[in-house]
């Protein structure tokens, strides 16, 4: 069990961290406590937000109990500072000079003079040469084919937290400003019978490829001494990654039959999400019907493709249903997952969402609704069990494409990532419109480009699993109901009960330095 502290300042960062953690570990194996807690619980493993000097000093006796782990996120008390052998420094000057990046010109990525490097000593969690800034961009200042949030310097909770350096034995990751290391963001402490994970950001890295530095560090560090937790991994049993792809219709549907006829060719699911108002029009319904009758993923993507999703519940939650409606009159299919115009995904709309009847949602980008850029894919915060997130933060459009150099190094160095910390891969295109073609010169053109970009994933990951996006989150939802449940000396995996939860694939369980098959009943020692 993972159990997370968090004092009422700090709520709602405490609800997206439970949440994160949740989608690691199943729903069963994470849970927040009360401070009176913490010093007594018989839980082997706490994160703890932001701990005052009361509160750390719990967390020092609970330690002393026996083997245990502990996570800190955020701002420490001078106890923990003490504890960690941290000393204080001054931030750097200026923080917006370093922390933010400029937009990316057309055919280039931009990013941050701030960046956040890993050091030999990550190479424990197989993150020694990890290296991202705290702010990216391949598209003006909207989208990040990289995949992960910003790490910020003045806002709540997503920023950086207090100015401080680690001991270079002690130090995983480091913010580092034209390369001069400068502060500390990650650090690990090992005394005894504990061990210690701090993040020098109150959400940790939720947002981003290095939660996978989390789930190693909970499910395998020091497996036989400290106690561990199964994680369930985002690539199905049997796979060595799994691959989704989409367009989204924004402007066209019909135009997509040449891009969609290359992967039937190259034998990959095919999947659309339309905006409805481009269905008065009759000629873009012969493709929907071919697509629904071959069984191929349609997706809604709003009504009309307002900004997000028209600006307030009400407006989101017409758009959902009159999305849904329309869309099965025109192929006789109801729609389950729903992707979020421009990827805004506002609370409120999810809620709409979920209102709607939908069971999921696509969405995330750096430039807006940070809390929906999530590292795993399954149940948000706030929002009730059954409905899931999908981040997919990777756009493969003409003018994302690199003028120098391998014009792909952007959105292959983002499946290496995937495909390292066993994360599911969704890209996505646009049909062209009479308006507008993405960047892209002509169809021969852009269809050279994606399959050249599925061949280096062939060749990467052979093992690789392409998947429609309906089944892409159809796992996602099964693998959220998938429950971890821990008795004295065993974990038991329980599937899920519910019939709309069912996928074929089955996850990959993780847990003291091996891999099993999610199976129901008592997880092999």
């Amino acid at each position: 069990m993972i159990e997370l502290l968090a004092a009422s300042v700090a709520l709602d960062a405490a609800g997206l961290v439970l949440a994160a953690l949740r989608r690691s570990v199943s729903t069963t194996q994470a849970r927040r406590i009360s401070g009176a807690l913490s010093a007594s619980t018989a839980a082997g493993i706490i994160v703890a937000i932001e701990p005052d000097e009361e509160a750390s000093q719990r967390l020092l006796a609970w330690m002393a109990h026996g083997p245990c782990k502990l996570i800190l996120l955020g701002r420490l008390s001078p106890t923990l500072v003490a504890h960690l052998g941290l000393r204080h420094t001054d931030w750097p000057g200026d923080s917006a000079s370093w922390s933010r990046s400029p937009p990316a010109p057309t055919y280039a990525s931009a990013q941050s003079m701030g960046a956040i490097r890993y050091t030999p000593v990550a190479g424990q969690f197989g993150a020694d040469q990890w290296q991202r800034p705290l702010e990216r961009f391949d598209f003006t200042d909207e989208w990040n084919n990289l995949g992960f949030g910003a790490v910020r310097a003045d806002e709540p909770f997503w920023s950086l937290s207090m100015p401080v350096r680690a001991a270079t034995e002690r130090t995983l990751a480091e913010v580092a400003i034209d390369g001069l290391p400068v502060l500390a963001y990650c650090a690990l402490v090992d005394q005894g019978e504990s061990s210690i994970l701090w993040f020098n950001r109150q959400v940790g890295p939720i947002d981003s490829f290095e939660w996978r530095l989390v789930e190693r560090f909970l499910s395998s560090w020091r497996y036989g001494e400290l106690p561990c937790q199964p994680v369930l991994q985002e690539i199905p049993w049997g796979h060595e990654a799994a691959v989704t792809m989409r367009l989204d219709c924004d402007e066209d549907v019909e135009s997509a039959r040449p891009l969609r006829g290359a992967y039937h060719a190259m034998g990959i699911p095919f999947s659309l999400a339309v905006h409805t108002t481009n269905l008065d029009d009759p000629c873009h319904h012969g493709i929907l019907r071919e697509m629904a009758l071959a069984g191929e993923s349609i997706l809604s993507h709003t009504a009309t493709h307002a900004p997000n999703w028209g600006g307030s519940y009400e407006a989101a939650l017409r758009e959902a249903r009159e999305s849904a409606s329309r869309l099965q009159a025109v192929t006789g299919q109801s729609v389950r997952y729903a992707v979020s115009p421009f990827h805004q995904s506002p609370p409120y709309a999810l809620a709409a969402l979920v209102d709607a009847g939908y069971y999921g949602c696509i969405g995330g980008i750096i430039r807006n609704d940070p809390e929906f850029l999530i590292a795993r894919g399954g149940a948000l915060a706030d929002l009730p069990a059954g409905f899931i997130g999908h981040s997919q933060q990777h756009m493969l459009h003409g003018d994302c494409l690199l003028a120098e150099g391998d014009p792909l190094a952007v959105f292959k160095q983002a499946f290496d990532r995937a495909c390292e910390t066993r994360t599911l891969f969704g890209y996505l295109d646009h049909p062209f419109s009479a308006r507008y073609q993405y960047g892209w010169p002509d169809e021969t053109t852009r269809i050279a480009a994606h399959r050249a970009l599925v061949d280096y994933i062939r060749i990467k990951a052979p093992g690789t699993l392409f998947l429609s996006e309906n089944d892409a989150l159809d796992f996602l939802l099964a693998k959220s109901e998938w429950q971890v449940v821990q008795h004295d000396e065993y974990f038991e995996l329980q599937p899920p009960s519910t019939a709309k939860a069912f996928s074929p694939l089955l996850p990959t369980i993780e847990y003291a330095g091996k891999q099993f098959e999610a199976v129901a009943g008592r997880l092999p020692a």
